[in-house]
């Protein structure tokens, strides 16, 4: 299983000193800072994305910082870049590994005090993209398990399972409504996240 950004270790080199120009480029702009990738709906239109393996709901999208938030890039900006996938991809994880150090989660248990499942919740554009980084895997797993369900049901708010247990079938209808409501929902894909990458696996019925 991979999540298609897993780059050979004969091409790491290069892809490292490729994002490394790549990203010095765009932090010459004024108002641009960071660069990485944000999980979204398909229902939302970009000119730049990339699949998830499996998915038929979630997109990864590249955007970019700015003074007024962040900002998707378009194609003829990636283009100018000359931004590839794999060479902006090993930008993102970076943010995202720096993203999994300061998150604070928050653990709900049932009633034996097993963990029922994690929140984690932060106003960082790109909270989502943590789902990249390794960090992320080893953070939780002693949590959660080797294999961890992510439902990323907003962009600042992802539900953390293990894989087992039935846990995340039991909470599943809580987590439907509360997409409902949320205001900037990305899906109800069901990421499995383990030491081999991301995939979506399924999809919580509404």
């Amino acid at each position: 299983m991979a999540n298609g950004f897993q780059i050979p270790s004969l091409q790491k080199y290069v892809a490292t000193i490729l994002a490394a120009l790549a990203f010095s480029m765009v932090q010459s702009e004024d108002v641009a800072r960071r660069v990485g990738v944000i999980l979204e709906g398909t229902f939302e239109t970009h000119e730049v994305n990339q699949a998830l393996e499996g998915a038929k709901l979630t997109q990864i999208v590249p955007f970019y910082e700015w003074d007024y938030g962040v900002r998707s890039f378009s194609e003829e900006m990636w283009n100018e870049r000359g931004f590839e996938w794999e060479s902006f991809f090993s930008i993102a994880t970076k943010v995202a590994d720096t993203l999994v150090e300061k998150i604070e989660p928050t653990v709900y248990r049932d009633r034996r005090g097993v963990i029922d499942y994690i929140t984690i919740a932060d106003e960082d554009p790109f909270l989502t993209s943590i789902v990249f980084s390794s960090a992320f895997h080893e953070k939780f797993r002693d949590a959660l398990g080797d294999r961890i369900f992510v439902i990323p049901i907003d962009r600042h708010r992802l539900h953390l399972f293990p894989a087992t247990g039935g846990k995340l079938e039991f909470n599943g209808p809580k987590i439907v409504e509360e997409f409902r409501q949320t205001e900037l929902p990305v899906s109800l894909e069901v990421l499995l996240v383990d030491k081999d990458g991301v995939q979506v696996v399924g999809e919580l019925e509404r």
